[in-house]
């Protein structure tokens, strides 16, 4: 395997994979679920929200709250995150063929 200069093997082995998953699952995400109106909904597993429907119109013992939840932020740290390791595994595949 050939490595960098002054970056060891260990390294080199495990973040070219690493940082293609990172953008490939960012690609994914993007292509895929990103602009699916389900995927901005989470369950409410802690029942913040259970006290505010009436028990009259509850219909199971165990109802499931469903939460829109803005991810934006979220989506923006990990297109952030995913940018970040394609740079790196690029500038590292570009110093590799170039050495």
């Amino acid at each position: 395997m050939r490595c960098f200069p002054g970056v060891s093997g260990f390294r080199w082995s495990w973040s070219v994979p690493f940082s293609g998953l990172s953008v490939g699952c960012a690609a994914v995400y993007h292509f895929s679920w990103q602009h699916d109106p389900a995927c901005k909904y989470q369950v409410d597993s802690a029942g913040h929200y259970l006290h505010r429907i009436p028990l009259d119109q509850l219909t199971s013992s165990a109802p499931i709250i469903l939460l829109r939840r803005d991810d934006r932020v979220r989506k923006k740290l990990h297109n952030t995150v995913a940018c970040a390791c394609g740079i790196l595994l690029a500038y590292q595949l570009f110093n590799y063929v170039t050495s």
